[in-house]
């Protein structure tokens, strides 16, 4: 290997060390020497001057465990090479260092002796060895494009953990009417940010010493990312340190031709799983020992990923270790709601994406793919527009999964004429794109003239063979999808792997095989669809064909007997969707008669239920035959629920409302709805509100809203607060003159929760509530006795941003500043920020600065965010010593804030204060020095700053390095100079991959103008680097640089690393070693 003389320095005669990664070294001397030395002297690094900053090194290491080195020598590309793998945290003595003369011209000039020592700790080496596993999980790839990534924390920070248990009890409290004069405040709670539950917080809400949690989730809300994120970030040491092991279960994999039956009297436990799942060899007898001594120890959390897809198919023989896994003390229990059977004190909900969640996840994704269209920023906002506007797709774009699925497809289709999508035709539109991808990139057909009809016919045996795996699967319970099934599929469906050799890589399946020996046979191995929505789509399918092929008894009978069956919910719906893009009028008709014919629920509920889903997912047709049949009883079931005041009634069939917008249009039920508002009992207009509350009524009629403004004055408070949840739900498209003057009359009233939720509608209609009128009633409830109505009033002043920024207004909130309650500080501080540069006055900036020192981190961090929205105004000596000491508060989102706010500063924010930290002695504060200027880019690039960042490029911190280049990338034309030039070169010979390909992307970001004949040769054998990323940046790179780099060399070079690129995907499993198990000679 290569070092310089600080990485040998630790090497020493008695000294220990530990390898952190896989190590490649090789049996044979001869070949260690080659790497070590004279085939490695094109990659030593040099200074400027041309003198060598690395020195070649061979280590002989004497190995006394068999578990230390792995023999990959007949999996190696070149035999000759006798490879060796040394595993992550073995331990080594050093016995032994020996110097050469280097006059001498030796192989290698330094030569170190190492033996294995044995007494490390085993439970240390293997609770080491699973983060490493864990750390695997900090990218998440993109469903439709699996090479395409983006950082596991930026796919939770869209998703929300609620403590619904506890939300249930208070909402069934708010359901009695004998008792809401008393708790009903306690609905507040409810919808504020204070009910979510950070990930770091889950255990708190566990009363006993065990550690049980139960979170449910839909389909393709997250479940899994969920687990991936957990597991990542306590291995990272973020989260749960009591915790000294988390193994992560996947429990899809807990099937028969996994873990086969045992002879009689073996069965299978707990270790065996962990040993499988976990771990990527075998475990000694001793390990064993050590792990099955810690399992059910409290410091052991399992997670438990995806209850509901094994829970009604656990193979027999693995049915005492499943119970043993859901008996452990400390686990977390992922599972789709309807599968659970299981009772949990503490059970939880991951919920979708918020609105603000959706623009954030579109923005980002648009941003990945800038560079492959043209236009991507407006691209992604066209898609939001259109999302907005069309309420089915904006419901359905609440599930991660789906709203990945509908990014990738805008980003490659025009859906600008498409009003109306349902789930039907998303996903029919998703099916049509694999397709074409398929047709184009695995037969090579031209598809560019082919209609939806041409595709579907050109892929007829294939959509029939998933159709039938898909139905078979359903009907059998079954997500992972064994041999003998996908043989029945080819078999019944006529299909031969051998006339379509790429069946099964259409992008829908995906293979799932990971025995210790494997198998390249394809019909051999488990498959599963990509989401259990694409399996449900095609089952479907399946269905809607069986129903055009008269007698069709069979279809029939399927539909009676499971119509009911909450299993099946998503497949019927799609098979009314699907019918009614077909336009077959006789399949449609035998579809509906079986479904309103007998056999019946008993109580209606489940059937109603049904129906407003399939009516649903028709999108409005009225074509549809028999529809204004279908939407009677709907009415019927709405004016029962309502007026029989049964809570249970009401809250199922609200829930299958608030996913039905079209629905909701239809001018009958619009009409009921103003009827039932009309009836005198308060009971009944209060559960007409509420329902009106939790419908997406995106164009709500006139007379809706006229008749809510009544309810508005109603005598009852509880009416008239649940009138206001209703307005809040309509938001600016209720904000009439008149609504705003029967909300201040209210603000008045003497029950607070009436009072704060007049506040919520305000906050809901922003500027356009933005009146003197309104901001005057503002500011007096200001010093309501309540703190919900106070926090509420700095809300609804902030959402109306600087058309509220009075100084009166401004002088209030100050004085706000200094109130009991964190949460209205908090508030104080984010409206004030929204107010921006009109609020920058030196007497608010100086509150803000001062609430940098509140006891409670969430003011800390939006006075942070408000400092950094006055940008410039703020930017004085004072503040920005004051952010930069924020950059070591304790609480993560605070030091982020602050990074942002100096970013948002720019050069202003360049002060000695930061420039000096690069050289504090702390290497974290010399890092956050580095980010910081590197945030501010361009706007930083003075040149002290340029300066400063050169001398930390040569930190002995790595993560300090890399920061530095990233940094000095950003600083713009300014920061092209030659001698920053001249150190990034250096920096593209660093030991440590990262700053590597930070050296790339910096010349990337510099473009034509870093140019030279120097760095496009320095580039050119960065293409023989071993890190897939630093090569993959070394060819953007080049391409930034444009005609400037299109030499003849470079092309020749660039060509030759495509024909790598094939190679190595020809030769999947070695290139899985070396870049999984990083290795470095």
């Amino acid at each position: 290997m290569l070092m310089t003389e600080n990485d040998l320095g630790k090497y020493q005669t008695g000294s220990q060390i530990m390898n952190r990664t896989f190590l490649s070294t090789s049996k044979k001397l001869t070949v260690a020497e080659f790497f070590a030395g004279e085939g490695q002297k094109n990659s030593f690094r040099k200074t400027p001057d041309r003198m060598h900053i690395q020195i070649s090194v061979v280590c002989q290491y004497k190995i006394r465990n068999i578990r230390t080195a792995l023999d990959i020598e007949l999996m190696s590309n070149i035999l000759d090479e006798q490879e060796v793998l040394i595993t992550p945290f073995a331990t080594f003595n050093v016995t032994n260092v020996k110097r050469h003369d280097p006059t001498t011209n030796p192989s290698v000039l330094v030569e170190i002796e190492l033996e294995e020592y044995e007494s490390v700790c085993e439970l240390t080496y293997l609770c080491e060895l699973i983060r490493y596993q864990h750390k695997r999980y900090s990218r998440i790839e993109r469903l439709m494009n699996p090479a395409k990534s983006f950082p596991t924390e930026q796919s939770y920070i869209n998703l929300a953990i609620l403590e619904i248990k506890e939300q249930q009890k208070k909402e069934k409290k708010l359901c009695d009417a004998q008792q809401r004069d008393a708790i009903i405040g306690t609905f507040e709670e409810i919808h504020e940010a204070k009910a979510v539950v950070d990930v770091k917080d889950i255990f708190e809400t566990c009363k006993n010493q065990t550690k049980k949690v139960l979170v449910l989730g839909r389909a393709g809300i997250g479940k899994t990312t969920f687990c991936r994120y957990v597991a990542y970030r306590w291995a990272n040491g973020t989260i749960w340190p009591q915790y000294k092991l988390i193994f992560l279960i996947p429990l899809r994999r807990l099937t028969e031709s996994r873990y086969p039956p045992l002879p009689s009297g073996i069965s299978y436990s707990r270790i065996d799983l962990v040993e499988k799942e976990c771990f990527h060899h075998a475990l000694s007898d001793k390990d064993k020992i050590y792990l099955i001594e810690q399992f059910d120890k409290s410091q052991v959390l399992w997670l438990l990923d995806g209850y509901d897809e094994i829970v009604q198919n656990v193979p027999a023989h693995l049915q005492y270790l499943f119970e043993q896994l859901l008996n452990t003390p400390h686990h977390i229990l992922t599972s789709r709601p309807y599968s659970n059977k299981l009772s949990y004190d503490v059970v939880m909900e991951i919920t979708g994406f918020t609105d603000d969640n959706i623009g954030e996840y579109v923005k980002q994704f648009f941003d990945q793919i800038t560079g492959e269209s043209d236009d991507a920023s407006s691209t992604g906002q066209n898609l939001l527009d259109f999302l907005k506007l069309s309420t089915n797709i904006w419901g359905i774009a609440h599930i991660p999964v789906n709203l990945e699925l509908i990014c990738s497809l805008w980003a490659d289709t025009d859906w600008s004429m498409s009003r109306e999508l349902t789930m039907t035709q998303l996903y029919d539109r998703i099916t049509e794109w694999l397709c074409r991808r398929y047709l184009e990139k695995q037969r090579n057909i031209e598809i560019i003239l082919m209609t939806k009809e041409d595709v579907y016919k050109s892929c007829h045996k294939e959509l029939a063979f998933l159709e039938s795996m898909a139905f078979n699967g359903m009907t059998t319970n079954t997500i992972i999808l064994r041999p003998p099934l996908l043989k029945k599929a080819l078999k019944d469906t006529k299909c031969s792997l051998r006339d379509h050799p790429y069946l099964l890589n259409i992008g829908i399946l995906k293979s799932f095989n990971h025995q210790a020996v494997g198998t390249q046979i394809e019909t051999d191995k488990d498959h599963y669809f990509v989401h259990l929505s694409f399996q449900e789509h095609f089952a479907a399918r399946y269905l809607v064909t069986a129903l055009a092929d008269p007698p069709c008894q069979e279809a029939i009978e399927f539909l009676k007997c499971n119509k009911y069956n909450q299993r099946f919910g998503q497949v019927f719906t799609f098979v009314s969707g699907l019918l009614t893009e077909s336009n077959s009028e006789s399949c449609i008709r035998t579809f509906w008669a079986t479904i309103l014919r007998e056999p019946l629920d008993l109580v209606g509920l489940r059937h109603i239920q049904l129906v407003i889903a399939c009516v649903e997912e028709t999108s409005g047709n009225s074509n549809l035959p028999g529809r204004a049949e279908l939407i009677s009883p709907i009415i019927k079931w709405l004016k029962y629920a309502v007026l029989s005041e049964s809570d249970v009634i009401i809250q199922q069939l609200t829930d299958s409302l608030r996913r039905s917008a079209s629905l909701t249009r239809e001018p009958a039920v619009m009409d009921t709805l103003i009827q039932l508002l009309q009836n005198q009992q308060t009971k009944v207009k209060t559960n007409v509100c509420s329902l009106i509350s939790k419908l997406p009524l995106t164009k709500p009629h006139p007379k809706l809203i006229h008749s809510l403004l009544i309810a508005l004055r109603d005598d009852s408070a509880d009416v008239r607060y649940s009138a206001c949840q209703a307005l809040w739900k309509m938001g600016d498209k209720a904000a009439t003159s008149e609504v705003l003057r029967a909300l201040l009359i209210a603000l008045g009233h003497e029950k607070y929760y009436v009072r704060s939720s007049v506040c919520k509608v305000l906050r809901q209609m922003g500027d356009r509530a933005a009146t003197s009128e309104v901001i005057r009633a503002l500011l007096n409830a200001l010093g309501d006795e309540n703190e919900n109505v106070r926090q509420n009033v700095c809300k609804a002043l902030g959402k109306m941003g600087d058309k509220a920024a009075t100084s009166e207004v401004i002088r209030v909130l100050l004085n706000a500043l200094s109130d009991k309650n964190g949460y209205v500080r908090q508030d104080v501080c984010e409206a004030l920020g929204k107010m921006g540069e009109k609020a920058a006055t030196s007497e608010v900036i100086r509150a803000l600065v001062n609430a940098l020192g509140d006891n409670n981190e969430n003011v800390r961090y939006s006075a942070c965010e408000a400092l950094g929205e006055m940008g410039g105004k703020a930017a004085t000596s004072e503040v920005i010593k004051a952010l930069f000491n924020a950059l070591s508060d304790d609480d993560e989102s605070v030091r982020y804030s602050a990074y942002e706010a100096l970013g948002k500063m720019g050069d202003k924010a360049a002060t000695s204060e930061v420039i000096n930290a690069l050289s504090d002695e702390n290497e974290n504060v010399r890092w956050r020095a580095c980010k910081t200027l590197g945030k501010m880019g361009d706007k930083a690039a003075t040149y002290e700053v340029i300066r400063a960042l050169l001398n930390a490029l040569g930190d002995k911190n790595e993560n300090v390095r890399y920061s530095a280049c990233e940094a000095l990338g950003n600083m713009g034309d300014k920061g092209v100079t030659s001698e920053v030039i001249r150190a990034l070169l250096i920096a593209l010979g660093d030991n440590n991959k990262n700053v590597r390909y930070s050296a790339c992307e910096a010349f990337g970001n510099m473009g034509d103008k870093a140019a030279t004949s120097e760095v496009i040769r320095a580039l050119l054998n960065a293409l023989g680097d071993k890190n897939e990323n630093v090569r993959q940046n070394v060819c953007e790179a080049l391409g930034e640089m444009g005609d400037k780099a299109a030499t003849s060399e470079v092309i020749r070079a660039l060509l030759s690393a495509l024909g790598d690129k094939k190679a190595s995907a020809r030769k999947c499993s070695d290139r899985y070693w070396r870049d999984y198990c990083s290795i470095r000679w």
